[in-house]
């Protein structure tokens, strides 16, 4: 399918107004030299299951243990220590897997206080650096500042996607969303050899054809008629995305033959975004973590799906040559707590974790601290080392180290989204 011919069904299938206004500019923008992936775990997940582990060991406040697993029991790698799995776990070898395969560029930072327990003030401070409203995830900033004129510059299947109007976030709700825009006039995307509407550029009763060039006089008049200069803009815009040329095939083939489900298929999306020079940023969501009853059983699986769907991830940015020039991020709304409640579950806690892996990240390395009852614990600006006259890490210190590493900190749009905290280099 042409270009031009994939613009002329996407118009008549109604889909060109589900896109943003940038889908419809020329893709002609610089290449991007970096690249960005916010992975969230919906729910507050609980680190002291995954990158921050306890053990058994009794709680000073007699509220019982922190975990549920012996403490001898937790692994290590290189310098990550991380919690063994309970037998709920379908695949256990997911947990090893991971942190054995990305000990060497794994960045874990503890210790962080989200200084809230709410579901919305906590996942927009993960993701913004602030609980403040207003602030745009720093996914929708860096696409703003370096590459706003991308069809589809920043790709986003939930999470924090707020922009504050910087840029239109490209939402995609399901894996196979793409395939279905790619070939809007087939009632499946895989079969070519059916089709909604005949197409037959030969013929006289090219049905096709026909009612593209009657919805073109129809928004050409509507145009002429049109007096306020926003509306007139939108419907301009309308009319280029519905004859235009784009590079959303270039993405369509660089996707697997067959799109995966869950966080996997938001990964190859995605990352084929990315190597189609489409987008700079993208928000990838697993949900599930918000685990009130029967924690071990529940939180266990869902971080074995997501670390199964960051390994995937990582797998889909080696396949397109992209491994120095992404970095990933995985985190929470918040923590939970270091206790069970009475329903064997755990509840909403402020502090908590976060991950990094890839371009620009220095791994094997752990930075920031909890105690045994999960409580953050300061640590020294320079050595990063415990220090009880410290500064306790938030997110504001994370996104910081953010919006140094993309190189843009000075631009005048970053600057109008302070962060309250001096700077404290995470990074290394």
């Amino acid at each position: 399918m042409k270009r031009r011919q994939f613009m002329q069904l996407l118009g008549v299938s109604g889909m060109a107004a589900y896109l943003p206004a940038p889908f419809i500019k020329q893709a002609n923008a610089a290449d991007p030299n970096h690249f960005w992936v916010m992975v969230h775990a919906g729910g507050g997940w609980d680190p002291t299951s995954l990158c921050d582990p306890k053990g058994n060991a009794l709680r000073n406040d007699g509220r019982g243990p922190v975990n549920q697993y012996q403490t001898e029991q937790i692994k290590s790698v290189g310098n990550i220590r991380y919690s063994p799995y309970p037998d709920s776990v379908t695949d256990p070898g997911i947990f090893d897997n991971f942190f054995t395969s990305y000990q060497s560029q794994l960045l874990v930072v503890n210790g962080i206080d989200h200084q809230t327990n709410s579901h919305s003030a906590g996942t927009r401070n993960a993701w913004s650096g602030s609980s403040d409203m207003g602030m745009p995830g720093f996914a929708a900033l860096v696409a703003a500042v370096t590459a706003r004129d991308l069809p589809m510059t920043f790709l986003s299947n939930g999470g924090y996607d707020f922009t504050d109007s910087l840029v239109s976030p490209t939402r995609a709700s399901g894996s196979g969303a793409f395939q279905e825009l790619a070939f809007p006039n087939r009632p499946n995307p895989n079969d070519s050899n059916q089709q909604f509407l005949d197409q037959n550029e030969n013929s006289s009763l090219d049905i096709h054809k026909l009612i593209v060039d009657a919805s073109n006089k129809r928004l050409n008049r509507q145009i002429e008629q049109e007096l306020l200069p926003q509306r007139r803009t939108a419907m301009s815009q309308l009319f280029i995305a519905r004859n235009g040329k784009n590079n959303l095939n270039t993405l369509v083939n660089k996707l697997p033959g067959q799109i995966s489900g869950g966080m996997k298929g938001q990964a190859e999306i995605a990352v084929a975004a990315f190597a189609s020079n489409m987008a700079v940023s993208a928000n990838l969501v697993s949900g599930g973590f918000d685990t009130h009853g029967n924690h071990d059983n529940s939180h266990f699986p869902r971080l074995a799906t997501l670390l199964d769907g960051v390994d995937h991830l990582m797998q889909e940015i080696n396949r397109h040559g992209l491994a120095d020039r992404v970095t990933v991020v995985i985190g929470s709304d918040f923590g939970r707590t270091p206790y069970y409640n009475n329903g064997n579950g755990k509840d909403h806690w402020n502090v908590t974790s976060l991950m990094m892996l890839g371009a620009g990240v220095q791994g094997d390395r752990v930075v920031g601290a909890t105690d045994a009852n999960f409580n953050a614990l300061a640590i020294n600006p320079e050595s990063l080392e415990v220090d009880p006259n410290g500064v306790v890490l938030t997110p504001s210190h994370v996104h910081q180290n953010l919006r140094r590493l993309a190189g843009i900190e000075e631009s005048n749009i970053t600057k109008k989204y302070g962060l309250s905290n001096t700077f404290i280099n995470l990074l290394g």
